[in-house]
Formats: C-alpha cells, sequence, structure tokens
C-alpha cells in the first residue's frame, strides 16, 4: 500500500525540489499584503491577541491578499510561507497549493476548502512534523462552505486557514502528533469524505503534472 499521505509531505517538504520557474513566478509576495482594517470581524480578532502573535500576522497577511484578489487557498499558503520561509516562500507556496489541489480534485471539493492544507504544509520545516501538521489540518477539513463568493467571506476563510494552518505546523514542531496516515487511512480524510476516490491520484505524476496551475493562474487550457 502507497504511504499517500507521507508522500505529500515529503513532496511539498522536499530539500531540494523542482518547481517550475512559471509557478513560482506566480507567487503574490506577502509582505506587501496590507491588513484588511476595514472588517470589523478580523478587527475584533486582532483584539484579542497581541500584534507579535504569530497566528495573527498569518491571519492579517492572508486577508490582506485575498482583499486584493488573490485566490483564498493561495493567499493562506503564501501567508504562512512568507512567515517561516523566507527566501524560498514561492516554492513552500506553490508546493503546499498543488498538495491541496491534488486533495480538492480527489475530493470534489474546490480548492479553497484544502486551504488550511496548503498552509500548514508551508508552515512546517520537516517531514516529521509536517506529517502531524498534515493530520491536525486534516482534521479541519470538512469540504463544506460557510458562504457565498463575497470579498469578506474569501477573506476570512483565507485568514483563518492559514491561522489554522500555522498552528498546526507549530504543534507538530512541539511535539502535537497525529495520525501517521491522515488522508488514505481507515478513518483518513478518503475514508470519510470520499471513500470512492482512488488515492493513487493523488501521487500520480508528482512533480510533472501541476494542479496548482489552475489557482495561481497560470494554466493556459
Amino acid at each position: 500500500m502507497t504511504d499517500i499521505s507521507g508522500s505529500l509531505v515529503r513532496f511539498a517538504l522536499a530539500e531540494h525540489p523542482v518547481v517550475p520557474t512559471e509557478l513560482r513566478a506566480a507567487v503574490p509576495d506577502f509582505a506587501v499584503a496590507h491588513p484588511a482594517r476595514r472588517d470589523g470581524h478580523l478587527a475584533a480578532l486582532r483584539a484579542t491577541h497581541s500584534d507579535d502573535d504569530l497566528r495573527m500576522r498569518a491571519l492579517d497577511a492572508a486577508a490582506g491578499l485575498a482583499y486584493s484578489g488573490v485566490h483564498a487557498l493561495v493567499a493562506a499558503t503564501a501567508a504562512v510561507a512568507g512567515l517561516r520561509h523566507a527566501e524560498n516562500a514561492d516554492r513552500a507556496t506553490v508546493l503546499g497549493c498543488e498538495v491541496a489541489c491534488r486533495l480538492a480534485a480527489a475530493l470534489g471539493a474546490p480548492p479553497e476548502e484544502l486551504a488550511v492544507i496548503g498552509a500548514a504544509l508551508a508552515g512546517s520545516l520537516d517531514p516529521t512534523a509536517g506529517g502531524h501538521a498534515l493530520g491536525l489540518a486534516a482534521t479541519q477539513v470538512t469540504t463544506v462552505s460557510g458562504g457565498g463568493n463575497e470579498p469578506e467571506i474569501s477573506a476570512l476563510h483565507a485568514a483563518f486557514a492559514a491561522a489554522d494552518g500555522i498552528e498546526a505546523a507549530l504543534l507538530g514542531e512541539r511535539g502535537f502528533t497525529a495520525p501517521p496516515h491522515p488522508i488514505e487511512g481507515r478513518r483518513g480524510m478518503l475514508a470519510l469524505l470520499a471513500p470512492t476516490a482512488n488515492g493513487e491520484d493523488l501521487v500520480r505524476d508528482l512533480g510533472k503534472r501541476w494542479f496548482a496551475e489552475e489557482v495561481l493562474g497560470t494554466r493556459t487550457s
């Protein structure tokens, strides 16, 4: 049986991955995202945390990117990658989005519903902690959308995904463990949300075919 969860984590956190230049170039710079101060819900969340809280910094950056028109999955993943990976943030963003997009295709869900997965992987620094982060993030995926396409809904979705994703990554680093097969396990995402899906499709042509082209806006056909 293929270790699907482990394969996806190792792909997302590979030391020297080959990522197409056009995909890396399409990643927005989270540093230019302006906090969405006009959003009352986000303002209420900020009031409960200090300005230097990493979860709130991820939330702010993701919301700012989403308000600027960036896809919610990309916004959440880029926000976390920017806080955790410095010069390799674009690479971490593409890889996190790729895993999330592949999962979305397998589940028959919109990619933004898997944003917490992309953010959790983008926030992880090594495969062991990343495996736990994936497991923690997987428990938050329902594929049920809570709203429409309004900018405020998209921004909140991206913001919470970024905050929850970076928290999952930090918990994984600090020894908070999760089941080893959160995707293909007996009570994993596929079994619970898409029991007829073929898990092998998630790792087929990994690193050769890029599902993330759709959310990064580089698909030409």
